[in-house]
């Protein structure tokens, strides 16, 4: 055996500082190589992916790359499956040839409104329902379903319930006529949405729809549905709507309807119907064209929590315009929430940045915390680049300026300015709010022509956010007033305007293309994160009430409007009072309600002896009032009044930066369209004239209308002046010519523009007046003499513009009857059977001094 030698080495004698530095080195190269490892981790993983799109393939269609384009030419990020929306207007469809096109699913209409009770004829069935329904199922395709409503009341929504119930085979009807389903009950892979558009469901308010669909789908469950439920709707239909939380349960299946290369929403929805112009051949349906869908996986900002403030609870907004979160002041946080899973559930990753550190930062998990006062944008994105979603924070004091016009009397442009300029104060500030104080739908020679409709359009074009109208606005009637509010872009208000029954004249009113609607009395406009309450004080005026308004009147009003507006949990409380409406003596009242300013509708100075804000609106366009509301991070409210010149805003343009170009070009682009289509209504034929033998002239025609008009009225008169007897003089008109009679030809030969008024005045003024050869007396009774003393007084109904005569004699407007033009065009509608007989002049009574060939 071969004898091993084992060899010990001799241990080396060491320094103990070597004992120590040499373990250190190696701890300090070890922690540099992770710190390198940690900053390359970072600096791959620091920043979302940059999606590779690729090109388009054409609108609406998946490229190689897997993204879908718009008809513009832009990726749609988000848009995850494609689909078809059909009903039996697209006529038999070719599924299968649509599944070859890239249909991802479908949606399907399966009918229209309630369920059959066995009476009449019933056609609500979708006449291709059972025919796509089977289709879809053999070849594979996911769909969905919708239900298009009528419902007004829950016993209806529950029968379109039973209605979807049988169409998907969980029930059978007790009538035999009907097609039974419940042999091949059909599996939704998508919700059963409710269809909330038709025009005889627009009159509901938010809340009230909300109740029907809530009836709607829990009817539906009762009879065995436990799939998804959503709702269809427009975007219009949404920003008008959908942010009252009685929806909540539905807002992760909305379904959208916005024909645009962008949706531009930016809560939660799951659905976009972005187009109905697709070629119907492309897919297989024998419709020309029918509507496109894409399934959306987008990023949403869902709420915030978490909130650490001591002085001011930060708010959030969630809507389809932008979100918005406060926060107070230095040092308060608050966490957004998103729609995106956690990583540890399957999420991706967020990546989360700010627009400006020194306002407020942002941690990986979505924790902003204010740092200085100002405004950034937070932004929150996703690891693959897809999709992203922003926030504006604002730390500090917050400012809303809301920009008044008031008595503008039907003038939208003149030389120098034009309601464009108005929008141009709006647009140059996101956070701005536009109303009207009221007295401007007349008094110009358009509006005359138009009975009004021009100043409600114009308010649309200027995009005005809220329409306080006057009783000095129902010169063309109540129910013109009504059907021109619908072309408005906000919402109108009258509260003390009521009918005979005393409901506000715009409870339930719409506009905005009948998505939005108003109560008539008060109204909550968001802006900046702050709910902003507004109600009016209009004055009475001609209304179906005969008392006048008093300051009790004035104050009950207000009281009630303004706890009306607290339930609703507003940051701040504007009373808009219109022109004619005296409401000096409750600016104490108003303040001791908790009121933070007066918009003032005439001209009326700041009031500052009550402590309360009043911004004059009256100045038409050559000065805009302005208010400032400052939101404090105190939770106080502060008020400032100015006014802006047209100098100013003349000036401002050579400033303007593109959005409030675009804005003032957009809307004086409308401007002139409603000017030329003035002139094309000018040319309309209204009626025929002819001569015949007639014994009184045109201008006697027009005087004995406008007294008339005021004997008619003669309850409503004050009582001092009840039982004596007007006279009615007619001044600056003209005679007409035989023939066609237009609107521009009765406009000409009448005082356009002006306004009809009965008056007291002095027996001085009435024979100024009479001797002055420039108006046409009435053939009444009351002009038998000219033997009146000058000093007594004497009721005259007459026009604005023979009263301006008198400015320097003094007059007190009792009644005011509207618009001259309409007042007379309305009798002779009257007079010829609505225009469809001739128009003649009425022979004088045959008795009297002056009246005709008088004989015995």
């Amino acid at each position: 055996m071969k004898q091993t030698t084992i060899r010990y080495k001799r241990k080396r004698k060491t320094n103990p500082w070597q004992r120590l530095i040499l373990p250190g080195i190696a701890l300090l190269v070890i922690v540099a190589v992770c710190l390198v490892v940690f900053l390359i981790t970072q600096t791959s993983e620091g920043e979302p992916a940059v999606p590779e799109t690729g090109t388009s393939a054409g609108a609406w269609v998946k490229n190689d790359a897997g993204y879908y384009f718009n008809d513009a030419g832009e990726p749609i990020l988000a848009a995850t499956l494609k689909g078809i929306d059909v009903s039996k207007y697209q006529g038999e469809v070719d599924w299968q040839k649509a599944k070859d096109a890239g249909i991802d699913f479908a949606i399907l209409r399966c009918g229209i409104g309630s369920e059959w009770n066995g009476e009449g004829e019933y056609t609500q069935d979708d006449d291709y329902w059972e025919r796509n329904a089977d289709a879809c199922t053999e070849l594979g395709i996911p769909f969905g379903v919708y239900l298009y409503s009528y419902a007004t009341t829950e016993e209806q929504a529950r029968s379109e319930a039973a209605h979807v119930a049988r169409l998907l085979g969980l029930i059978e009807s007790p009538y035999e006529e009907l097609p039974d389903y419940t042999d091949k009950p059909y599996k939704l892979d998508y919700p059963v949405y409710y269809d909330l558009e038709d025009t005889s469901i627009t009159g509901l308010f938010p809340e009230e729809m909300a109740a029907l669909t809530q009836a709607f789908f829990d009817q539906l469950e009762e009879y065995g549905y436990t799939g998804r439920q959503g709702i269809y709707a427009s975007l219009n239909w949404v920003r008008a709507r959908f942010d009252d939380p009685a929806f909540d349960p539905w807002r992760d299946e909305l379904w959208i309807a916005r024909y645009s290369s962008e949706l531009g929403y930016t809560g939660t929805y799951s659905m976009w119907q972005a187009t109905y112009q697709a070629p119907g051949a492309d897919y297989g349906v024998q419709s020309e064209t029918v509507d496109i869908d894409f399934v959306m996986e987008d990023l949403t900002m869902t709420g915030i929590t978490d909130l650490y403030g001591k002085v001011i609870e930060p708010t959030f907004t969630n809507d389809t315009y932008k979100n918005e979160l406060s926060l107070g002041q230095k040092g308060d946080k608050a966490t957004i929430t998103l729609n995106e899973p956690a990583e540890t559930d399957g999420g991706q990753k967020v990546y989360w940045s700010t627009s400006d550190s020194d306002v407020a930062t942002v941690s990986k998990k979505g924790v902003v915390q204010a740092k200085g006062d100002g405004q950034c944008t937070v932004t929150a994105t996703l690891a693959d680049g897809r999709t992203w979603a922003e926030c504006v924070v604002r730390v500090g004091d917050i400012t809303v300026p809301i920009y008044a016009t008031g008595s503008l009397h039907g003038t939208i442009t003149d030389e120098d300015v034009s309601l464009a300029d108005v929008a141009a104060l709006k647009a140059g500030n996101d956070d701005a709010i536009l109303i009207d104080a009221g007295g401007s739908l007349q008094g110009s020679l358009p509006t005359s022509l138009t009975g009004g409709m021009d100043m409600t359009s114009a308010f649309a074009a200027a995009g005005y956010n809220l329409q306080c109208f006057d009783a000095s606005d129902l010169a063309f009637g109540t129910e013109r007033l009504l059907d021109d509010v619908v072309t408005s872009s906000g919402e109108s208000l009258a509260s003390n305007l009521r009918d005979a029954e005393g409901v506000p004249l715009f409870y339930r009113s719409t506009s905005w293309n009948r998505n939005r609607i108003t109560n008539g009395m008060n109204a909550v406009i968001k802006s900046a994160g702050k709910r902003i309450g507004f109600f009016s004080l209009a004055s009475l005026g001609n209304s179906a009430r005969a008392s006048d308004l008093t300051a009790a009147d004035l104050k009950q009003t207000a009281s009630e409007q303004v706890a009306a507006l607290r339930a609703e949990n507003v940051d701040a409380i504007v009373c808009v009072v219109g022109p004619d409406t005296d409401y000096t003596s409750i600016l104490n009242d108003l303040k001791d309600l908790g009121v933070n300013a007066v918009i003032a509708g005439g001209t009326a100075e700041e009031v500052s002896s009550s402590g309360i804000t009043v911004v004059p609106a009256g100045g038409g366009l050559d000065a805009v009032g302005c208010l400032e509301l400052t939101f404090t991070a105190s939770g106080s409210v502060t008020a400032k009044a100015s006014q802006v010149t047209r100098s100013t805003m003349t000036a401002a343009r050579s400033a303007f930066d593109d959005a409030t170009a675009a804005a003032y070009d957009s809307a004086r682009t409308a401007l002139d369209s409603l000017e030329t289509g003035d002139e094309s209504v000018r040319g309309q034929k209204l009626f025929t004239f002819e001569e015949a033998d007639r014994t009184i002239s045109f201008g006697n025609y027009v005087a004995e209308t406008y007294l008339n008009l005021a004997l008619a009225d003669q309850a409503n008169w004050p009582s001092d002046y009840a039982v004596m007897t007007p006279a009615g003089l007619a001044g600056g008109v003209t005679e007409l010519e035989e023939g066609d009679i237009t609107r521009g030809a009765l406009l000409d030969a009448l005082p356009g523009g002006e306004r009809v008024q009965l008056v007291a005045v002095t027996g001085a003024s009435y024979l100024k007046l009479l001797n002055s050869g420039t108006v046409t007396e009435t053939y009444t009774e009351s002009l038998l003499t000219k033997d009146v003393a000058e000093d007594a007084t004497v009721l005259l109904v007459t026009d604005t513009a023979t009263l301006r005569g008198l400015s320097d004699q003094g007059y007190t407007v009792l009644r005011d009857y509207g618009d001259a033009f309409w007042c007379i065009r309305m009798a002779i509608n009257d007079a010829t059977n609505a225009f469809a007989d001739v128009f003649t002049l009425p022979e004088a009574p045959r008795y009297g001094v002056g009246r005709g060939d008088v004989t015995g």
